[in-house]
């Protein structure tokens, strides 16, 4: 019984998690300054292997790019150096099972989160 309540309440707050906004994204924008971070996207997504996430910025500075699993435990972390423009983050699968992950995007003021699919 616990098993199920705790598979609806996931599910619901996965619901309700991608219903955020109209493109399936979590922006916190601390500031109301010009967004750092913009076009963020996931291609293929889902994936089998790897997956690479674009995005650009536009400034120079270090990202926080993490990946969490439903249950909110990272699995992975990475600090990337960008470049101002485009910029593209390769995320191998390694030993993760299948299912569905939040990936998150993070500077200083700034936080953007959107869903992972790993086939």
């Amino acid at each position: 019984m616990k098993q199920l309540l705790l598979i609806t309440f996931l599910f619901v707050f996965t619901f309700s998690f991608a219903q955020q906004n109209e493109k399936g994204s979590i922006v916190i924008n601390k500031n109301t300054h010009q967004p750092i971070l913009s076009s963020v996207s996931a291609y293929p997504n889902p994936f089998n292997v790897t997956t690479k996430i674009n995005f650009e910025a536009s400034k120079e500075q270090i990202v926080e790019f993490s990946v969490k699993n439903l249950l909110g435990k990272t699995v992975y972390i990475q600090q990337v150096n960008t470049k101002i423009g485009y910029n593209t983050i390769t995320f191998y699968r390694d030993d993760l099972i299948k299912g569905m992950y939040i990936y998150t995007l993070q500077v200083e003021n700034e936080i953007i989160s959107k869903r992972l699919i790993i086939r």
